[in-house]
């Protein structure tokens, strides 16, 4: 069964009355798919997707129940119900059942709401109608994910006789649940729900407090995404934990010709016990193409619903990370292994999770090898190293944190941000099950504490500053510190306050003939400034001048600017750059602390200096009909298929 509503999706329209029927004919028009249902004494079709039936509705529901993934019906709700019933039997086959009211004023998810896509189809229609949906599966109505919609959308596999409707009650209800997320994509998945404050996430037992043989007293509940089987803590957990199962692995098989299927389950059967793996979590089966009509191997896949990949010997003799080449083997097959380096190619990595392992069964005497991989989509959280990651956060607008960074920030577990220059915006890119702290009130020792704790904690730290690192960020001390611990890092880039600047300026700061450099500086305040680096020394150059944290020192920087820039020299005076209340005043240089004064600016005021400020005389030689170059013969006017 699919759970959207997509017109993909095979879906049937039912409608009894007139209104009805013109009701149905402009959601089928809308949807752009799907088949219309209607009694035949309406009339021949008009449209080649009408489908006009002959006697009682009530006997076209069971070819309708079987053959479509939707239902949607122009009929009364206790009608639908009854003419159903009959045929209701599993919520993981029966379709989504959706009704409409006579006045297409409410859509009503009736039938399958998560797994058969009625709670999805139903808001579909009802945009397409004007209407409203009605829809009553809790964890909709509350805005929250449920066990049903990790199956869903993620593909994880409840284990058969886990406690599925306690774990949704237990969420509904508002008691505490833990989800334990050891194996998978993480972070940006739960931003598809909200998270209710009762539920803890964590990639780790240790983090919530849950011992790996006694978990979670305080938990009502808990959810556990693994691939590995742990016999004692199932035990231990029975009654309150779900364990769900990712597609994560990849088998790689080898076989004596001929081996019986049933020898050939039982040997899995014993390797994955022995490795502690679980086999809901196997997706894919892969072997030597020699392998592709051995009948126990294709039936072990088809019996399981796994995907297959055969490769040539060649191919799998030029897989790199294999542990154990045979000899034996190559020279009978031509590759030096099969069962690992089959796996290693189908799940796409260059590490496997269980090395090659020859096994015999009790039914046969024929052997066969294992080997697991672990897709590369897939990470082991409960094994990951903690990860430190500086971000540059911009100058202040939101839309201008970088891609990369956007993307980080949504797997982070730990959020270090820089108090009010960081706005919210860019905080909720954080996961909901993200710890924020506001560095702010912190000392240095503060930060690294909690930054070091949390990364040998397996966790994923962000440490989120303004404008861009390799500008007054005070990073080299912290990344000090963490060299002297051995902790490695990495850094993205921001926009810094500058570049914005210039961009609201709408000033290029490298004019040609004019000026060609960029000095970024500050004034001389309670730090003194290192010799040569003084505002008059630097004011010598007659540069493009950005100087940042120095609105306090407005009359003093103006008067070491005088020294070498004219009274009349633009300077633009940019207040907290890129905000929603950002101030930007262009000026003469010698009403620089006057200006200051009178908007009264403080701390998040940078100033720019020069004659590159609102500039437009002089012209670039790069796009000059006298210049050459690769792409553009001397005296060429105009190409205009490419920059």
């Amino acid at each position: 069964m699919t759970s959207s509503a997509s017109a993909t999706s095979r879906t049937a329209i039912i409608a009894v009355t007139h209104h009805g029927l013109d009701q149905a004919k402009r959601l089928r028009q809308k949807l752009g798919a799907g088949r219309l249902y209607r009694p035949a004494h309406h009339g021949p079709p008009q449209l080649r997707w009408e489908s006009p039936y002959e006697g009682p509705l009530s006997a076209q529901i069971e070819a309708l129940f079987g053959h479509y993934d939707h239902l949607v019906f122009f009929l009364a709700t206790g009608a639908v119900t009854r003419l159903i019933a009959p045929y209701i039997t599993d919520k993981t086959t029966d379709p989504g059942v959706v009704t409409v009211d006579e006045a297409s004023r409410f859509v009503i998810a009736l039938l399958s709401g998560h797994q058969g896509g009625a709670n999805a189809l139903a808001r579909t229609v009802a945009g397409h109608l004007g209407a409203t949906p009605v829809i009553t599966t809790a964890s909709d109505v509350i805005g929250s994910l449920s066990p049903d919609l990790l199956t869903e959308t993620l593909g994880w596999v409840p284990e058969p006789g886990g406690h599925l409707k306690a774990a949704a009650a237990a969420l509904v209800n508002g008691e505490p649940v833990a989800i334990v997320q050891e194996i998978g994509t993480t972070g940006s998945w739960l931003n598809q729900w909200g998270l209710p404050d009762h539920v803890q996430v964590a990639y780790r037992a240790a983090q919530l407090s849950l011992s790996d043989s006694s978990p979670a007293q305080e938990f009502r509940q808990a959810w556990w995404i693994t691939d590995r089987v742990d016999d004692a803590l199932h035990r231990s957990v029975a009654e309150q934990t779900l364990w769900f199962r990712p597609q994560s692995l990849v088998l790689g098989v080898g076989c004596e010709r001929g081996i019986p299927l049933a020898a050939l389950e039982d040997g899995l059967d014993l390797f994955l016990h022995e490795h502690g793996l679980a086999k809901a979590s196997i997706t894919a089966l892969a072997s030597l193409d020699l392998k592709a009509d051995e009948a126990a191997i294709v039936d072990l896949a088809q019996q399981h619903g796994w995907q297959t990949f055969f490769y040539s010997a060649e191919e799998l003799a030029h897989v790199p990370g294999v542990k154990r080449p045979s000899e034996v083997v190559e020279a009978c097959v031509g590759t030096p292994g099969v069962s690992e380096p089959a796996a290693l190619k189908a799940a796409a990595t260059d590490q496997l999770l269980v090395e090659k392992q020859v096994i015999t069964s009790a039914r046969s005497d024929k052997r066969m090898t294992f080997a697991i991989a672990r897709l590369g989509t897939f990470e082991d959280r409960s094994q990951a190293a903690g990860k430190l990651t500086f971000i540059g956060a911009g100058p202040g607008d939101p839309d201008l944190l970088t891609v990369k960074a956007r993307r980080v920030i949504e797997q982070a577990d730990l959020v270090i941000y820089a108090g009010s220059l960081i706005p919210e915006a860019i905080l909720q890119h954080a996961p909901p099950t993200a710890t924020l702290h506001n560095s702010a009130p912190m000392t240095l020792e503060d930060v690294m504490t909690l930054m070091m704790e949390a990364i040998r904690a397996g966790q994923s730290v962000v440490r989120l500053q303004s404008g861009d690192l390799s500008l007054y960020s005070a990073m080299q001390e912290q990344m000090t510190q963490l060299d002297d611990a051995n902790i490695t890092y990495d850094i993205i880039p921001g926009v810094s306050a500058f570049q914005a600047a210039a961009a609201a300026l709408r000033s290029e700061l490298t004019i040609p003939e004019e000026t060609q450099t960029i000095i970024l500086t500050r004034g001389e305040g309670q730090t003194p400034m290192p010799e040569g680096e003084s505002l008059t020394a630097l004011a010598a150059h007659r540069a493009s001048l950005c100087i940042f944290l120095s609105a306090r020192l407005s009359r003093k920087v103006q008067d070491q600017l005088l020294t070498a820039y004219a009274p009349e020299t633009p300077v633009g005076i940019l207040y907290r750059v890129s905000w929603p209340d950002e101030l930007i005043v262009v000026t003469e240089l010698q009403h620089l602390h006057r200006t200051i004064r009178e908007h009264k600016l403080t701390r998040t005021t940078l100033i720019l200096v020069g004659e590159a400020i609102g500039a437009r005389q002089n012209r670039s030689r790069l796009y000059h009909t006298t210049h050459a170059h690769i792409f553009r013969r001397r005296g060429h006017e105009a190409n205009h298929s490419s920059a």
